[in-house]
This record gives structure tokens, sequence and C-alpha cells, in this order.
């Protein structure tokens, strides 16, 4: 039944007890019934606790879930995930060596009292550290949520005893390279289409993500024709068959196409305020979808004048190669000082370079210089940076009224967004502060 392990091969707390859960399968899956033998066995016919998980955080190959329950305090549960076991402690100790409860309800609650599927959080041996971050991988957690996914340097990354995520280790066979080199065959695959408009258009529309049917050329893999686009309450016709991540990347598609759908365009007042409500939910789903694109060979993007017929099909002559960084821009801010008057402009810079040329489109800032797009963090960013854009994402204002525009705007800007100031005919730049600008101005009227 129960396995327990004092001292198992990686310690999650040292001083504390791990109870130990063989997955019993070779599928990296948590089986809810495996999970309910080993409560029943720790506790008997001892009715569980309803529990609430508000939080996990992700330390160093260790799940740290935040569990709470009536008429309990607060508890810590460990999670660690292994090929054929999980590992699990917590900080009430699990007296008398059983399964806790606070253990089981944490655990349950994740699961939404279905099987799990454990591919997504097993990471063995790649938590190593480089300057401060993970060297190898992403961590992104939102609420319970945690997202863990490959760096883009490294591709698909090799875990020891699986293999590479979503199955895309391919199987080879010396007998299918004369049935590879001679395929003439048009056949039938899954692609998406980004699909954005410019800003401040009456028919705006906020972006979203749609899958469709297409057709490769008999001598290439390149898409030649496209199919109508795929949608949930649409069966599909043709003879194609999705895999995993299709099928969890399409119900991410139909939940936006949902959402643009019932905002509408930008024509009336009551859509923009639809608009402002529904970016920060669209923003959450996007974040959800981007990392599963990086799996799908057929992306792309498409521009729409914002007469969008969405029972359409796509059109090929709109769409073009759609590149995503997975990377999240910085948005900083440089006060350059020209004698009479200042200018503030927005600088904005990936984790590899600044991005000095940029197209703002809603929820997106595109590199202009390569066509890659970066996806807005924030509901904040996305007003601001649209803000700008109106103005060419350049502020002026004179020096007679720089208190006003310090104690109106910028103050609150530098809180939150890192503000560097230029002297007049200097090349240095200092971190911002309304009394370094008085003091360099009052050296420039000394002169």
């Amino acid at each position: 039944m129960a396995t327990k392990h004092k001292k198992p091969e990686s310690i999650i707390l040292p001083d504390k007890f791990q109870y130990t859960i063989p997955l019993e399968n070779d599928d990296l899956m948590l089986i809810k019934e495996v999970l309910y033998k080993h409560h029943t066995a720790s506790n008997g016919n001892q009715r569980s606790l309803r529990v609430t998980v508000p939080a996990v955080k992700y330390d160093k190959g260790v799940f740290i879930l935040s569990v709470e329950a009536e008429n309990d305090q607060p508890h810590s549960v460990f999670v660690q995930i292994r090929r054929h076991e999980i590992n699990v402690a917590c900080d009430c100790g699990m007296p008398g060596d059983i399964l806790c409860q606070h253990a089981y309800g944490g655990m349950f609650d994740l699961m939404h009292h279905r099987d799990m599927e454990l591919e997504d959080y097993y990471w063995p041996g790649l938590e190593q550290e480089h300057k401060k971050d993970l060297k190898y991988l992403y961590v992104d957690v939102q609420g319970h949520h945690v997202f863990i996914y490959p760096k883009p340097e490294y591709g698909n990354i090799f875990k020891v005893g699986w293999g590479f995520s979503l199955h895309h280790y391919h199987q080879f066979d010396a007998n299918m390279l004369n049935e590879i080199r001679i395929e003439t065959t048009n056949k039938l695959v899954v692609g998406y289409n980004v699909i954005y408009t410019e800003l401040g258009l009456r028919v705006s529309h906020l972006p979203m993500l749609m899958p469709f049917i297409g057709k490769t050329g008999k001598h290439s893999n390149h898409i030649v024709s496209c199919g109508l686009y795929l949608r949930k309450d649409k069966a599909i016709t043709e003879d194609v068959t999705l895999t995993d991540n299709q099928n969890a990347l399409n119900e991410i598609c139909y939940e936006m196409f949902t959402l643009v759908k019932s905002v509408g365009k930008q024509n009336r007042e009551a859509n923009v305020i639809k608009w402002l409500h529904a970016v920060p939910i669209l923003i959450k789903l996007w974040q959800k979808a981007i990392p599963m694109l990086f799996y799908e060979p057929y992306v792309y993007s498409c521009y729409t004048d914002g007469y969008l017929t969405w029972n359409n099909k796509p059109a090929k002559s709109n769409m073009s190669d759609w590149q995503i960084s997975r990377d999240r821009f910085s948005i900083t801010f440089i006060l350059k000082d020209r004698n009479d008057h200042l200018i503030l402009e927005v600088l904005i810079k990936s984790s590899v370079k600044p991005i000095a040329h940029f197209r703002k489109v809603p929820l997106f800032l595109i590199d202009a210089d390569d066509r890659t797009f970066y996806l807005v963090q924030s509901e904040q960013d996305e007003t601001l940076l649209n803000w700008l854009k109106i103005s060419g994402n350049k502020l002026t204002v004179l020096k007679e009224h720089f208190t006003d525009f310090h104690e109106r705007f910028l103050n609150r800007l530098s809180e939150c967004y890192d503000v560097t100031y230029q002297p007049y005919n200097s090349t240095k730049k200092v971190l911002y502060s309304l009394d370094e600008v008085i003091k360099q101005n009052s050296l420039n009227d000394g002169e």
C-alpha cells in the first residue's frame, strides 16, 4: 500500500517526514483513485477537509502549495514529482507518518477531482540556476497555475526517463525513407492565424488566435490553400487528426473567439468599455497559448482592416509567417534636456537587445526590424503604450512648466517605470529625480 521514506534520494524538507505516492503507471499520470486510496489508508473513513489552494510556488524542483481550510491555520505542502512517484511533505509534520489531510486536499484541489497529467511539471535535473534564474527553463506562476517550459534557445529539452515534451520524440524507421522521398501528395494540416488590426480605427478589434485546416503542396510542406476556420461550435468535416496540444490550444482559441466577438469593434462607446474590461482576460489567454504555439509548425499572422468575417476562411494573400518571442520586454523612459524644453521618450528592450523601432497593435508590440511579436504583460502597459503611440512615443514640456508636469504626471510614472535623465549638452544619464533636474538647470542658468 503506502510506501514511506524518511530519507528519499532528494530531500524536500530535511526535518520533516515525507510521504511517497507511487504513480502505479508508466504514463506520468496521477490517477484520482490512486490518491484516494492513500487518503483512505491513512485516514480510514474520516471525511476529508474541504480546502483551497490560492497560490503555488516553484523552487528548485519543488512545488509549494499554500493550503487553506475552514477552522484550521494555513499550511504549506511541498510536492516533488519523480518519474514513477510523488514525494509529499507538509509543515504540519504529518503526525503518525501518514498522508495528512492538508496534502491530500491540496493535491486533489489542483487536480480538479480528475486524473492529472504530470508531464508538464516533470523536469528532472533541469533546475540549475544561472544569474539567479533557471538556466534552461522559464517558470510562469499565475495564482495556483504553474507553467514551465524550455527557454527558446534550448528548443525541446530531453527529459531523462521520459523523452521529449508533447510526444515530439520521433521514431525512426529506415524502411520509411523511400516513401518520404517520393511523396507527391497533398496533405491536410492544422494551422493557426494570429488575427490583429491597427489601433485607433473605428473598426479595430482585439487580437485572437484562430485554427484552420490547410493543404500543403505536393512537393513541399508549405500550406498552399486554406479551409474554413475551425470552431468549437462547428463540426470538423475534413479528415484530420488533432494532437493533444492542438485540442488544448483550440479550446483557448475558442475562448478568445467568444470574448473578442462579444466585445465587437471599436465603433461605439459601449464597445470601448467592453474592450477595456476584456484586455486583462485576453492577456492571460495569450499567455497560456503562446508557449503551446512553439510546438505548431504552421503559425501565421493575418492583418485585417477590421472588416473580418469570423465565419469565413483565412485569405492566403493576407497571411505572413509569425514570429513570437517568449521574452518579456521592459518599458523605461529617458528625459532629455533640450535647453528651453525637455522631451520624455519611451525605450523598449527585450532581454537580449533594445527594440529601437516598433509598432504597437492591440495587446502586442512588434519589432519593426525583424517582425517579432511581443505580448504585453499587463493592462497598465497596454493602456500606456497605446496612449503614447498617439504622440509618436514622445512627450514634451517647457522648462517653466516642469514642476507642474512632475507633480501631475512624471512623479507617478517614475514610481512604476524606470526613468533616467540626460542633462543638456551631456551624454551622461542619471536616475531621474526632481532635485537633479533643478540642480542641473541651476548650473546652466549660472553659466
